[in-house]
């Protein structure tokens, strides 16, 4: 009686995944401004530009507001502003940071994560967000012919890092870079069926592999 046997590799790796934001990476500075009305050449833009000498500033009017779209959504944990170097640094006083997904009273009615006031003329104040979900950033001046202008807007989300330990078996040769690209594809494929977003996966450590040698009727394995 003849006994069979076949050969399985056994292939295992470290993944890591992590949000599509990089760690310190400014949302904003990829995003679109735009603000309620606009004093002079003052525009929405200004504020995203890293100039701290070119800003913006609306007309005097009631409710003014600038927002700038993230174009996706993520957990917001920090935002930072930059009051204007030259003169009314008290302009400032009151603003609303607001973050939220919806665009209902042009943003404003989103979750508010923050209040300013006394920001320093040409100084910066960061505010911490608790990880408020949303993909527009606002900040508005409630109340009468009130005039917002900023010269700086960041936002930063705080990246969220986890590692996976996967062994797996496969009959391909996993040291080639295309196949070990195409397991990750197919798991971010899977994951996101799942209901995951918004990240991305990488091999922290490459795949090991180890050859086991076992019966036919072991299934366990092969």
């Amino acid at each position: 009686m003849w006994m069979f046997s076949c050969l399985c590799i056994l292939f295992g790796g470290d993944v890591l995944t992590s949000s599509h934001a990089q760690e310190g990476v400014n949302l904003a500075r990829r995003g679109r401004p735009v603000q309620s009305s606009t004093s002079g050449s003052w525009v929405a833009a200004n504020g995203i530009d890293t100039s701290p000498y070119t800003c913006t500033h609306t007309a005097t009017t009631d409710n003014p507001w600038w927002r700038v779209d993230l174009l996706d959504s993520y957990f917001i944990s920090t935002v930072v502003i930059t009051n204007r170097p030259t003169c009314c640094p008290e302009r400032l006083d009151g603003a609303e940071v607001r973050i939220g997904n919806s665009l209902e009273n042009n943003g404003n009615n989103n979750t508010r994560c923050a209040v300013l006031y006394g920001v320093p003329m040409a100084q910066s104040v960061s505010v911490t967000c608790d990880d408020i979900l949303g993909r527009y950033v606002n900040v508005i001046i409630p109340g009468s012919l009130k005039i917002l202008t900023m010269c700086d807007v960041q936002v930063y989300q705080k990246v969220q890092k986890s590692f996976m330990k996967m062994n797996f078996t496969s009959i391909l040769d996993m040291s080639d870079a295309t196949k070990r690209s195409n397991v990750l594809n197919e798991l971010k494929t899977a994951l996101t069926i799942k209901g995951l977003s918004n990240f991305t996966l990488t091999w922290k450590k490459l795949p090991q592999k180890v050859q086991l040698k076992t019966s036919l009727n072991d299934t366990s394995m092969c």
